[in-house]
């Protein structure tokens, strides 16, 4: 398979000096184009309340791709507007290009946004939202549900005590039946012995 590139700049004069346009890069290759594979997810929370949201375009031919991200409103989200902010970073390893939202705080508890990857074999959309209502529960509940999320496999150890428990009381009542018919044979013993004594005397 042959591949070649060539980059094509235009320039023209404004008052005396060369301005260099960013110019048109043209791929001549066999290789069909290739639509990418767009995914979306929510990376962390930061420490100021915002929220990451990122979208990722990988596996497609040619490797230029053009982010668009969309509000619940359908409106296009810039990153001077709401207090949002735009990044995008590509992969030189993986031939992939990620584009990089942060939501303002005042947008963490319900959003719903629309990215949209323009590529030339054709756009990808994928939609990331979050639903979530305040936390209405009471500051006790609170604190129990954090204390059981800080211990690892909580309700699976609540189940191994409930069955160490019962195991427990049924080995403590095996030993008392057992007493008990030990105890039983022991006065059968005594019984008989004392009649036989008592029929030997006479």
């Amino acid at each position: 398979m042959k591949i070649s590139a060539h980059v094509f700049i235009t320039e023209c004069y404004t008052v005396g000096e060369k301005v260099f346009g960013s110019g048109t890069r043209l791929y001549v290759t066999e290789k069909k184009k290739k639509s990418p594979t767009v995914s979306v997810f929510p990376v962390s929370k930061e420490a100021n309340g915002t929220h990451v949201l990122l979208c990722r375009a990988k596996d497609m031919f040619p490797e230029l791709v053009k982010f668009t991200w969309k509000d619940k409103n359908e409106e296009i989200v810039t990153s001077s507007e709401g207090g949002d902010e735009l990044l995008e970073q590509s992969d030189d390893q993986g031939g992939g290009m990620t584009s990089m939202l942060i939501v303002d705080e005042s947008k963490v508890i319900s959003y719903k946004y629309t990215c949209i990857v323009h590529h030339e074999n054709g756009d990808q959309t994928a939609v990331i939202e979050n639903t979530c209502k305040e936390d209405s529960s009471s500051p006790q509940q609170q604190d129990e549900e954090q204390e059981e999320n800080q211990i690892p496999g909580f309700f699976e150890l609540s189940r191994r005590l409930y069955l160490f428990n019962v195991t427990y009381v049924i080995l403590l009542v095996k030993n008392v039946i057992y007493f008990c018919t030990v105890l039983v044979l022991l006065y059968k013993r005594d019984s008989t012995g004392m009649e036989v004594l008592r029929g030997k005397a006479r």
